[in-house]
């Protein structure tokens, strides 16, 4: 998986981070919205309006969120270009498997930040083989157990790779 797989490509999103995940009023969002729920920022073509903006307008949660590449790896891939604006019956669906494939990119983000390390063969071939197994997992409909579980694993194998930060 290369990084800019891993990178948001807004235009190639359904505005799955403006509907999927819920806020309250704090000081990184201005207002409050339930989970599934379209922002009110949205425009009808599923564009924020206030994006320019954000930050000044109270909306630094909305700045700071990246996705890394979920957006799209699940508008696209998962859905072929269908979207929950188009079919509001999809929202359960798509806002499930957005935030499970965030939290897999996030995985993967986070194995591919360990290529940087100067690893033994043997934890190189085991960060590599990490990364193929949770990109699996994305495709494979995981359950969040299963990626409660695998997270867990990858989160004690990077644990054990601090030992290589700050050689080279």
């Amino acid at each position: 998986m290369t990084q800019s797989l891993l990178s948001a490509d807004c235009s190639q999103c359904a505005a799955l981070c403006c509907m999927t995940f819920e806020f309250e009023v704090s000081d990184d969002f201005a207002i409050s919205k339930p989970a599934n729920t379209a922002c009110r920022n949205l425009d009808e073509c599923g564009d924020c309006k206030v994006h320019d903006t954000l930050e000044d307008l109270g909306f630094r949660g909305c700045a700071v969120f990246e996705c890394y590449g979920a957006g799209q790896r699940v508008t696209q891939d998962m859905f072929g270009g269908r979207t929950w604006q188009d079919d509001p019956s999809l929202i359960p669906l798509m806002a499930e498997r957005f935030r499970q494939v965030r939290r897999l990119h996030e995985l993967l983000m986070l194995l591919e930040a360990g290529a940087v390390l100067a690893l033994p063969q043997v934890d190189e071939a085991q960060r590599v083989s990490w990364a193929e197994r949770v990109d699996m997992l994305v495709s494979a409909d995981a359950s969040d157990e299963e990626i409660d579980a695998v997270s867990k694993e990858v989160h004690g194998f990077l644990r054990s790779l601090q030992r290589h930060v700050g050689q080279r």
